[in-house]
């Protein structure tokens, strides 16, 4: 007679079986937001047409996304003297254009920098791009690359998007890098200068770039796929940093407003520097 009874793994032989997979389970999930231990500052800075945003937790942490066109180090510098910020833990350049790296090439030369970002791009043909590239060489370096994540103090940096194939001089903003900081009850989003076809891009799948706080792409001058994009994220607060001769598109500017919380301006507002705690966030200046 024929024995039909299936045979059963025994529970350790099982385990052994499963261990992989439950290790790769582990791996594969993203890592959560730490509770607040201290206050956390975010300072969008007034540098005109371009972007420099820190973000600090004193004590703990210090990371400088962008630094705004040439000239702009100076005052960056001047400020983080001021409080009291001597090392930054990180430089992240979001794309190769001059108004968002110019300003390093005058941050002071007594600030220590732990590592430098970028997201590997060269712009060979951009004002000061060789000068950018030299002093990189002379730092701890490595591009980003999507899903790349790491804690600073109690903030978790996650690197939503970045395309090292758009090299073209025409597509080398939706080359940027899309930049998730959560600290507590807050995330923030820094999208650099993403176009109408890497803001779509960063909208799939749903619910992935819902933000507290939301630097709009490429200062407000488009607005293409902007309105899906504000929906996505849905901010209490849009910060459109820019400048200069140039002020946000018209229809850009009504889709932020109709979709934002609050709204903020650095050419007519100036810096804005934000605290945030475990109650959420508030207006420092």
């Amino acid at each position: 007679m024929n024995d039909r009874r299936q045979h059963r793994p025994s529970a350790p032989a099982l385990l052994k079986c499963l261990l992989p997979l439950l290790l790769a389970a582990a791996v594969a999930l993203p890592a959560a937001a730490k509770e607040l231990n201290s206050a956390v500052f975010v300072r969008f800075f007034d540098v005109g047409m371009g972007d420099a945003v820190l973000i600090h937790q004193p004590g703990r942490c210090a990371v400088l996304v962008d630094a705004g066109p040439p000239g702009s180090g100076t005052r960056i510098g001047r400020l983080l003297r001021d409080k009291g910020i001597d090392r930054l833990d990180r430089l992240i350049v979001s794309h190769p254009h001059l108004d968002h790296f110019g300003g390093i090439l005058t941050l002071p030369s007594t600030l220590a920098i732990d590592m430098v970002n970028d997201n590997g791009v060269d712009n060979p043909g951009e004002r000061f791009f060789p000068a950018y590239r030299q002093w990189r060489q002379q730092q701890h370096y490595r591009p980003l690359f999507p899903g790349g994540q790491w804690r600073c103090g109690d903030i978790l940096f996650t690197v939503l998007a970045v395309d090292p194939d758009k090299t073209r001089i025409e597509e080398i903003n939706d080359s940027s890098i899309a930049l998730l900081a959560e600290a507590g009850p807050v995330r923030l989003l820094l999208p650099g200068d993403l176009e109408a076809s890497g803001r779509r891009a960063l909208t799939a799948p749903p619910g992935r770039v819902r933000a507290t706080i939301a630097k709009i792409p490429h200062h407000g001058k488009s607005a293409g796929h902007l309105g899906p994009w504000l929906d996505a994220v849905s901010p209490a607060l849009s910060v459109i940093s820019t400048g200069g001769a140039t002020e946000p598109d018209p229809e850009a500017l009504r889709l932020v407003q109709e979709k934002s919380g609050t709204v903020w301006r650095t050419d007519l507002q100036g810096d804005l520097e934000l605290q945030i705690d475990a109650q959420g966030w508030r207006h420092v200046r």
